[in-house]
């Protein structure tokens, strides 16, 4: 990406991250665990209380295909929102050690070219008709993707087997459903 746009990659904040457990989804429509490298961060000109957040697939069949979300930035030392950075920090590697220190510096710096572990639901089967990005720490990942049951399997290599192509999904909404019972 070009450092001629207008986005903000020097963008930094100091929040307290102890304490705080990073929420870890709980939806019961899955649709896959992935592993992706954080490839950009900024915080675009007319948003400036957002950090935009681009990770891009690095194993399984969607390798190479990139999703987009983004974090508010905190506004004061008790946002909620800092629950969602916890969960970002501690996905790419952070220990609860190193987060429950007090007050940290996070940047891009704190996280682009980091492997996120994280559960992804497309808008297709969201509540809400947007991509849903939970971030999980590796240990939880693992454990979730081991036992998922749906679009996207474990293999013996500990990489994501079959999942949904860039831009479509293997399941339709309706599959789902029917799996639930609804």
């Amino acid at each position: 990406m070009s450092n001629q746009d207008n986005n903000d990659r020097n963008w930094e904040i100091n929040v307290n991250l102890s304490g705080l457990q990073a929420p870890t989804g709980g939806t019961n429509v899955e649709q896959g665990y992935y592993k992706a490298r954080i490839s950009d961060m900024y915080v675009r000109p007319e948003k400036p209380g957002r950090v935009v957040i681009k990770l891009t697939i690095s194993e399984g069949g969607c390798s190479g295909a990139v999703r987009t979300t983004g974090l508010n930035i905190p506004k004061s030392a008790d946002d909620k929102v800092r629950y969602y950075w916890r969960g970002l920090s501690e996905s790419v590697g952070y220990t609860p050690a190193e987060l429950d220190a007090g007050e940290v510096n996070l940047g891009i710096g704190s996280f682009k070219d980091r492997t996120a572990h994280f559960f992804y639901t497309p808008k297709e089967l969201s509540s809400d008709g947007y991509d849903s990005i939970d971030f999980l720490p590796p240990s939880e990942w693992a454990s979730r993707a081991a036992s998922f049951d749906g679009g996207a399997s474990m293999n013996a290599g500990g990489s994501l087997g079959s999942a949904p192509a860039a831009g479509g999904n293997t399941t339709s909404a309706d599959s789902v459903r029917a799996k639930l019972g609804l």
